[in-house]
């Protein structure tokens, strides 16, 4: 049972604040202090972050890292007791976060305002105070009081107000007026007391081939509309240091989908959602079972953030809450940053560098709303221009249908575009001519029930592009002009949950199917003859989304590179089709970016928890491949200075 005291965290904060000296004119700002990693997720009702969020969320907890969760309404429904069972599922909450964190479920329940005279609760885990959940207790989605579709309305109006439900037992005691600009300036008071390096948010932009039973928003609208506030709120947040990654979740949409989690992963959350259920009446059938057997990003960064230049200098961009940030390393191996870089709009968060293979990097990115892909170029000497080339994406009535564009460069020196386009088919774009900013019309190749995360791979005067579907994946050959129809690349029995391709240093392209079989990675090899008989499979990875992987090229030690993310972040190698995974230590967000060295050494770079750039380099070893270590790329100063002491 949770303990209800009352706590001075809300006082804290408003002294601290209050006793800040103003600085003196003329005097130098002190350095920001190093970030501390902290996670944080913002979901539309309790049981959200169990359910699409997990393993992230539960190993998250298990590293020890700030966590804090925020519920935007109070999952109420139209069920005669709202204010018992909006308790109940909070109370659910509490002991499903206890669960996860492996402490007591004992908690200290009190106050803090966000604002113009509103008060959220918060709770602390009693033997993790760091461990924290925040309600605010909006009218959810189906209660009749304010009528129906509150957090939806809200997005849409900004002059109307709803009143909170007030949970049973609660420690905020009285309903409280919120508008659409209260919502907000609540989510940035909550940015800005708790600095979040780590920001998980739901889907705002659905896909809208499922869950059509969700009519016009193709998923539940608190969850759409709660994303989206939050999006908003995270622009108007001010971080003391770094602008926070954002991770976006797929939400019931993942029911529909190949689920690419491992059987651990999957015991992971339902372990975490069996302590929720008993608190919640409506929590049984088989639909959980679909839920929590799968997660997915909505849009994955993949492993092509990263890239080495032709005179050896490394480059590395992250799309963040407020923009693009770069690092840069020197051909010496020094790295700086992050720099902040221009850019005209939001930006989703994959972004592909074309680098090593040609002369002047090229950066390509795509608009938040799925409607135009951005292309940045570098001369020579490593300056980047400040204007942004805007290639139309394949036309749609709902451009956030378009999934995010693949891009490699041909062998006459052309970018090559391909995207699953909204009709949920891949459509290629071509330059006219290297550097040109003239770009042939869209090509439609075909297919059908593409998902997101197409692969090109050049191969002399040829475009390979794959995809996978929820049953298959599709192979097209295309020549300088023109293309061929798709081939289905035989993978056996189990089905794709998502696929990556590569080249290999023999020449040869390597085809990596993630599957629904427990996780397990299906390799097919692609020769001059066709694809071999017989493909290696590998044990499956673990965590959520596919692996990445890089050849060596003609100075390398090691097959092609295998690289994974499992639940917890922790990062692992294979240099072997078929061969085990190698835990190399240390833990990062999302997908990281694997650079060949000139030595044939191969180094990892990820974003580590705290926001940072994290770099390991590892060499041929008795055993195979041997990692040194993570390590920050750049050392804050505030980090050296103590160092030196």
């Amino acid at each position: 049972m949770s303990r209800r005291i009352a706590f001075g965290l809300a006082v804290s904060l408003v002294l601290l604040t209050a006793c800040e000296a103003p600085p003196q004119r003329g005097a130098v700002a002190p350095e920001p202090p190093p970030p501390q990693a902290h996670f944080a997720q913002v979901t539309a009702h309790p049981d959200d972050d169990l359910l699409f969020m997990n393993p992230d969320l539960a190993e998250g907890l298990r590293s020890g890292n700030p966590t804090t969760g925020i519920y935007l309404t109070a999952g109420e429904a139209a069920v005669p007791d709202q204010a018992g069972y909006s308790a109940a599922r909070q109370e659910g909450t509490r002991a499903s976060y206890a669960q996860m964190a492996r402490k007591p479920n004992e908690w200290l329940r009190g106050t803090m305002p966000v604002g113009h005279g509103r008060l959220a609760e918060v709770d602390a885990l009693r033997a993790d105070p760091d461990v924290k959940l925040v309600f605010l207790n909006l009218p959810e989605d189906a209660n009749p009081q304010p009528g129906p579709h509150a957090l939806s309305r809200l997005r849409r109006d900004p002059a109307l107000t709803v009143t909170t439900t007030v949970p049973a037992g609660a420690a905020v005691q009285h309903p409280q007026l919120f508008d659409r600009r209260a919502v907000v300036e609540s989510m940035t008071a909550l940015f800005d007391a708790f600095q979040p390096t780590v920001v998980r948010l739901q889907d705002d932009h659905p896909d809208g081939r499922y869950q059509a039973n969700w009519v016009g928003v193709n998923n539940h609208p608190d969850h759409v509309a709660g994303a989206a506030l939050a999006k908003e709120a995270l622009a108007a947040h001010r971080p003391r240091a770094l602008s926070p990654v954002v991770l976006t979740y797929r939400d019931y949409n993942v029911a529909d989908t190949p689920s690419g989690l491992s059987d651990e992963d999957k015991g992971t959350t339902r372990e975490a959602f069996a302590a929720y259920v008993p608190h919640d009446v409506f929590a049984h059938g088989a639909i959980y079972r679909s839920w929590s057997d799968n997660s997915a990003y909505r849009w994955p960064r993949r492993g092509s953030w990263a890239a080495r230049s032709e005179g050896g200098a490394v480059q590395a961009f992250s799309v963040r809450a407020h923009g693009l940030v770069r690092w840069t390393r020197t051909p010496q191996g020094v790295w700086s940053g992050p720099e902040p870089m221009p850019h005209p709009e939001p930006l989703r968060p994959q972004v592909s560098l074309l680098g090593e293979d040609r002369g002047q990097p090229v950066l390509v990115a795509q608009s938040e709303d799925g409607a135009r892909i951005l292309i940045l170029r570098s001369d020579r000497s490593g300056t980047w221009s400040r204007r942004w080339e805007v290639v139309d994406a394949p036309g749609a009535v709902d451009p956030a249908q378009n999934g995010p564009p693949a891009a490699a460069v041909d062998a006459d020196g052309r970018i090559v575009l391909a995207v699953k386009n909204a009709a949920g088919a891949v459509s290629i774009r071509r330059e006219l001519s290297p550097a040109s900013l003239r770009w042939e019309p869209w090509t439609d190749l075909g297919g059908a029930d593409v998902q997101d995360g197409v692969s090109i791979v050049p191969d002399g005067g040829v475009q390979h592009v794959f995809a996978a579907t929820r049953g298959q994946v599709l192979h097209w050959r295309l020549p300088r002009a023109g293309a061929a129809g798709a081939e289905v690349v035989p993978i056996g029995p189990a089905r794709p949950a998502g696929a990556l391709a590569e080249r290999d240093r023999d020449g040869l392209i390597r085809l990596l199917v993630r599957t629904d079989r427990n996780g397990e990675l299906v390799e097919r090899t692609l020769t001059p003859q066709g694809w071999r008989d017989v493909p290696a499979t590998s044990p499956g990875p673990g965590g959520i989304g596919d692996p990445v992987a890089a050849g060596p090229g003609p100075h390398g030690f090691a097959d092609l590179v295998r690289v994974a993310r499992d639940g917890g972040g922790h990062v692992h190698v294979a240099d072997r089709a078929g061969a085990g995974w190698t835990d190399v230590g240390g833990a990062v967000t999302d997908h990281p970016a694997v650079v060949v060295e000139p030595n044939g050494a191969i180094t990892l770079i990820g974003i580590g928890f705290d926001g940072g750039l994290v770099v390991n380099t590892g060499a041929q070893g008795s055993g195979g491949l041997r990692f040194a270590g993570w390590r920050p790329a750049v050392v804050p100063p505030a980090a050296s200075v103590a160092a030196a002491d």
